[in-house]
């Protein structure tokens, strides 16, 4: 691997995407967050349901004006709150359409509407097929039907279980239905990855016994579970609303998150040799994720939230860098390519938990670029792990055979069994088998070969075998040359004639007449 190509890769990927990341409108419809309107606290009461009566009572109250052109942003009210927009219809025809709210930690939603004849619309959210089996909390969705030349006011009614940060769209019936596959796929293609690593890390450590490659499998498994929990399904929509902490999930797997990443880095800095991850102060940063768990909790972290976070990723990095340090000293592109790709996706989790931590409005490239750049570090990670076993003679896996056995003993094995006991001449033997009798395995007999002999074993075995040639070519002038080469041990003629005038420089017969010596 002279290029660790996974990021080019990736960079190409991520602006393939850039039609649903970075500019989402051309995927998810028309963002008309900017439109709506937050009821202004009152101390009258307010209504709760959807009636005629309610959407008088909420026409006479007073609005204002949502300040954020991506998003619905605004803090969570205890009980829920109401928040309305006006569409138009401007066209000749109806309009058929579907109002979208792009999150899914809210347990309810209600729109509620008047149209022109006075007929109350009330409705709540979703559909039921589009959860798939249960896999994946639905967005909010309403189908809705403007008349030509219509107006009208809708009303939400929400119950959200954070402050609000997502944004409100208007999609086709089609493009919902895109939304809806889109998001399934995307969860079976990360589902498919996670069993792909699963399996390639268990061979890799079966081969090596280097822990790094489970910890990079259950770093990238973890942080599917975040992603799941937050733009999956939700645990407060199997566990309940009454905890605080389900409510919060993504507070819990974050401090997974943060804690698995620190038995990477320490598993890696094992696997290079260091000793940075002995240190007590290394595992007390490491245990310090747990600290998020105090955000949803308790009022007064939750106002100091952003110096958490910037001490939290800032150890993070600091360790980052002090446990790969050997690898940027090494002034190698490759070697400085894999430690990049680490501070990328590190600091793309930091753009994300500033977003749940509601310090940006929604960005949905700063969102999720960690989530579609993860499986591409995952799968580049081992494999330039695997070629740093490779260059480096101190791993068991590539360790030169000087250091386990004897080699002078295994090669007087070796001329044994091909000098005395001619086990060449049967045209199927072949390096297993030797190595079987040898009591090595396939690879360490090719690596004694190549070290010893400086060619591969179909070359050793030819020598072998053209030297029997030539002896029978002397000694018994009655044998045609094909039986020549098959008592050689050659499977066929063609082979022997190409075999022989590569090592003597001239065919069998023309041998045979100048009865060369060997």
């Amino acid at each position: 691997m002279k290029r660790m190509a996974v990021l080019p890769l990736l960079f190409a990927i991520l602006a393939g995407l850039g039609g649903c990341l970075w500019k989402p409108e051309s995927f998810y419809g028309r963002n008309i967050s900017r439109d709506v309107q937050f009821l202004v606290p009152h101390r009258t009461e307010i209504p709760k349901n959807c009636s005629h009566e309610s959407i008088q009572s909420l026409r006479n109250f007073a609005w204002m004006d949502n300040r954020s052109a991506d998003s619905l942003r605004g803090k969570r009210e205890d009980g829920g709150q109401w928040v309305r927009f006006e569409l138009k219809n401007d066209t000749e025809v109806d309009h058929y359409f579907s109002i979208l709210i792009q999150w899914i930690n809210i347990p309810f939603v209600e729109l509620c509407s008047e149209n022109p004849n006075g007929e109350v619309i009330d409705s709540y959210s979703g559909y039921v097929w589009e959860d798939w089996m249960g896999l994946l909390s639905p967005f909010p969705h309403f189908n809705v039907t403007l008349k030509a030349k219509e107006s009208r006011y809708f009303y939400i009614y929400l119950v959200s279980n954070e402050d609000l940060n997502f944004p409100i769209r208007t999609v086709s019936s089609a493009s919902y239905r895109s939304i809806v596959l889109f998001r399934f796929l995307t969860f079976l293609f990360f589902s498919m990855v996670g069993i792909v690593s699963f399996g390639w890390a268990i061979a890799e450590y079966l081969k090596s016994k280097e822990k790094v490659y489970l910890s990079i499998l259950v770093h990238f498994l973890m942080f599917f579970l975040l992603v799941y929990s937050v733009h999956g399904k939700e645990f407060a929509s199997v566990f309940g609303n009454s905890n605080n902490l389900v409510r919060h999930s993504y507070y819990i797997f974050l401090s997974i998150n943060h804690f698995i990443f620190f038995t990477y880095l320490a598993s890696f800095d094992q696997f290079v040799g260091n000793r940075v991850s002995k240190q007590v102060l290394f595992w007390t940063f490491g245990f310090a994720g747990f600290l998020y768990l105090l955000v949803p909790l308790f009022p007064r972290v939750y106002e100091f939230r952003i110096f958490l976070v910037l001490s939290i990723f800032g150890t993070a990095a600091y360790y980052l860098f002090k446990t790969h340090s050997s690898l940027l000293a090494k002034q190698e592109s490759v070697e400085r390519a894999y430690v990049f790709g680490w501070f990328f996706f590190l600091f793309s989790v930091f753009l994300k938990t500033l977003f749940h931590f509601d310090f940006y409005p929604y960005q949905p490239f700063f969102i999720y670029a960690a989530v579609f750049y993860l499986p591409f570090l995952t799968a580049g990670s081992f494999l330039f792990l695997r070629n740093y076993e490779k260059k480096d003679k101190s791993k068991s896996r590539y360790r030169s055979l000087t250091t386990k056995f004897d080699k002078s003993e295994f090669r007087n094995k070796l001329e044994t069994l091909l000098g005395a006991e001619k086990v060449y001449l049967d045209p199927d033997c072949n390096e297993e088998l030797i190595a079987t009798k040898m009591g090595l395995s396939y690879h360490q007999l090719s690596e004694l070969i190549n070290s010893e002999y400086n060619f591969n074993f179909p070359s050793l075995l030819n020598q072998y075998r053209i030297k029997e040639a030539m002896a029978l070519l002397n000694e018994q002038p009655e044998l045609n040359i094909a039986e020549v080469g098959k008592l050689s041990g050659f499977g066929s003629r063609s082979a022997f004639y190409l075999e022989f005038k590569k090592q003597s420089g001239v065919n069998p017969n023309q041998f045979r007449k100048t009865k060369k010596p060997f």
